[in-house]
């Protein structure tokens, strides 16, 4: 499977993970347990998601970068924001890995899990219609110049 396909898979699974997190999270007694486990899930595949990201993508690109200058500064951007995100992610399922303290801390708990999920939303939105398109548009690009040499 090509990259962007996959990364764009994974997407939906980590969309899909935390549909059923906000799901939890929003009922009047969530099953904190579920939550828990939903959370370890989730962390996990984000977690593998953006390592992908990182090695697969932003590394491999770096070398095709200068055919584009809207490319190098939108690499920029979303280098800087993947390591914040990978932080934020990590400080947040460490914090909430504990049945008791999402019980006891339920308010904020529900709070920066809204935040960190609209935070994850709006970021695959545009990756999926600002980044990768860019990038499918260099890989054709230099695809097409190795065919003619």
């Amino acid at each position: 499977m090509e990259l962007i396909p996959k990364l764009k898979s994974q997407h939906l699974i980590v969309n899909e993970y935390a549909y059923q997190i906000e799901s939890e999270m929003d009922k009047p007694n969530p099953n904190i347990g579920h939550l828990v486990e939903l959370l370890s899930i989730f962390s996990a595949t984000l977690l593998f998601h953006l390592n992908l990201e990182d090695m697969e993508l932003y590394l491999k690109m770096e070398n095709y970068t200068h055919n584009s200058p809207t490319l190098v500064a939108l690499f920029e951007q979303y280098s800087k924001h993947m390591f914040g995100l990978k932080d934020t992610l990590l400080d947040y399922a460490s914090k909430y890995s504990d049945p008791l303290t999402i019980e006891m801390n339920i308010s904020s708990f529900r709070s920066e899990t809204a935040e960190i999920m609209n935070h994850l939303k709006n970021r695959i939105d545009r990756e999926e219609s600002e980044f990768y398109p860019l990038i499918e548009d260099v890989l054709r690009k230099l695809s097409a110049e190795s065919e003619t040499v």
